[in-house]
């Protein structure tokens, strides 16, 4: 069964698309979004890109700071990671909206941030994306997901 936008009126359709894919198939997976945020496939693609830049950058010679005092003088160092590498770039590509308020990957925002709409992640992939073709970084990008349909429907 492909994605199905469900509404209070679409109801009954949706009940006899899941009765004949069950027996199909008697096991289905399904997933439930709203509409505006997309699907999780960008945001899991994201999180799997963060680990291979990360360890690009920690290659070569990319560190976090152990502490920083008063004075601003830094004491030890340690990897850098694929959590450092998400901040640092969902600040870069995704930043804020308008009204100032941080983006976030999450579906329904958290800490005072707003999720992300699907277009604002899918640029955000893209600046990524454009990011590491001119570093040089390798990036897995699996045929069919959300965002190669995405960028196959915005390049026709």
């Amino acid at each position: 069964m492909d994605d199905f936008r469900l509404s209070a009126h679409s109801l009954p359709q949706l009940m006899s698309n899941l009765q004949d894919a069950l027996e199909a198939d008697p096991i289905l997976v399904i997933s439930i979004q709203p509409e505006n945020t997309g699907k999780w496939g960008m945001a899991k693609l994201w999180r799997m890109w963060m680990a291979t830049t990360a360890e690009f950058m920690a290659k070569n010679g990319v560190t976090m700071p152990l502490m920083i005092n008063a004075e601003g003088v830094i004491y030890g160092t340690r990897p850098f990671n694929s959590n450092d590498c998400h901040d640092l770039f969902t600040a870069r590509w995704l930043g804020v909206d308008a009204d100032g308020t941080r983006l976030s990957w999450s579906r329904k925002g958290r800490d005072g941030m707003r999720p992300a709409t699907k277009g604002e992640r899918f640029n955000a992939l893209r600046c990524h994306e454009d990011w590491c073709t001119e570093k040089g970084v390798i990036l897995f990008k699996p045929r069919g997901s959300e965002y190669d349909n995405l960028e196959t429907e915005q390049n026709y």
